[in-house]
Order: C-alpha cells, then structure tokens, then sequence
C-alpha cells in the first residue's frame, strides 16, 4: 500500500497537480496507524512512550493543520466562503480572529491535558500532542504576521506570504511546510512584494525596519 501511494504522489509531482483529499488522508493514515497501533499495544508502559505519543500527537496536527486550511477554508465552492472570516483574513491579513485571550485558553486546556495524562494515563499524550500544536499554531500564525519574525522565522514568514499574494491555492502550511512538499502544493513564482503588500500584509507599523528579507511572492 505504502509504495502504491508514493507512486500516487510522484504521478501527482510529475503532473504538476496537487494531490487530492482522499489521497492525502490515505497516505497519512497508511504512515501513522501501524507505528501507532505498534505502540499502543506493545510498549505502552515504556518510559519512551509519552514521548513518542505526544511528538506522534504534534506530527499529527501538522497534517490536521495542512488538511483543513487547504480542503475546509478554502472550500471556495461554498456559497458562504466570501463570508468567512478566513476570506476576510485574505483580503485584511493583518487582521486575525485568534485573539490574545483565545490563545491563552488554548494553552492553558493543552498544558491541563498534558498534566492529565501524565498523572492519570499514557494513552492521553498523543491528545495532548495535538492540542499543543493547535495552541502552537495560534502563535505562530499571528508571528508570521509580524515584522520581526522575519529574523527568527523567515523561511516559514516567506512561505506565508506567497500563500496571501498570488498563491492562495498553495502554501498552506503554518507551522510547517513538509505536506505542501509532499502533496505538491508549494508555490513556485519568485516576484518581489511591494511596498504596498508589505503594509497590507503587516498592517501599518513602525517596525518595517525590522525585515531582513527580500520577500519572494
């Protein structure tokens, strides 16, 4: 099954098409429910195993993450997309509907369900995995949007941005950019941004100066 679906994903490569949603979901469950299943049942009360199941949980995220910004938000058959906030994102980015207070929350409920599964089970840390990437999400995406993030994270800053300008069927990664790579969507042109999409894309600010790179749209 494995080396049927890699030869899906290189016909898809050589083809220069994206690969489509099933095909995505068939090649991440054929990549994780065996190793996981293999844990879960056999060396679950190892000292290794929270470890392994909470970077199992946040490896997760990442393809839930890919999954559903590509598939779900920019659904752009449905008749209420032009409604939604993530279009309204898309035409405002420096406007984010994760507020500050939200963020919190979400690390507050990831840091509660990884003390619970420390103390009450094992088998909670691949949940506590993938809430941890939710609530790391919620920060990065808002990072991504600001200036000084070009210095620590400008490889995925660069990425986002081709997703706003010009490429907003491709690039949808956030917190990394390895499924767009492995399911074709990485954007390709290699346009500088002007002035004009530099503001729109960090709101207006006074810290401009702080980008260090030349943004390739």
């Amino acid at each position: 099954m494995i080396f049927y679906l890699l030869g899906m994903l290189s016909y898809y490569k050589l083809a220069n098409k994206p690969v489509p949603a099933t095909i995505c979901l068939l090649f991440f469950a054929v990549i994780t429910v065996p190793p996981t299943a293999t844990l879960y049942f056999f060396i679950n009360e190892h000292w290794a195993f929270r470890a392994i199941a909470f970077a199992g949980g946040l490896f997760c995220w990442t393809f839930i993450e890919y999954f559903c910004h590509r598939f779900l938000m920019h659904g752009k058959e449905k008749k209420e997309y032009h409604k939604s906030h993530h279009f309204f994102h898309h035409t405002n980015p420096a406007v984010i509907f994760t507020s500050r207070v939200k963020r919190i929350i979400f690390s507050a409920v990831a840091a509660l369900i990884t003390c619970i599964s420390i103390f009450l089970s094992n088998y909670l840390f691949l949940l506590a995995g993938m809430s941890t990437g939710f609530a790391l999400y919620g920060y990065m995406h808002v990072w991504l949007h600001k200036p000084w993030a070009s210095k620590w994270l400008s490889g995925l800053q660069k990425f986002h941005m081709q997703h706003h300008f010009g490429q907003t069927e491709k690039c949808f990664g956030v917190t990394t950019t390895w499924w767009d790579r492995i399911f074709n969507t990485i954007g390709k042109t290699e346009k500088i941004a002007g002035a004009k999409s530099i503001e729109l894309y960090f709101g207006k600010t006074n810290d401009q100066h702080l980008i260090t790179h030349k943004q390739a749209v």
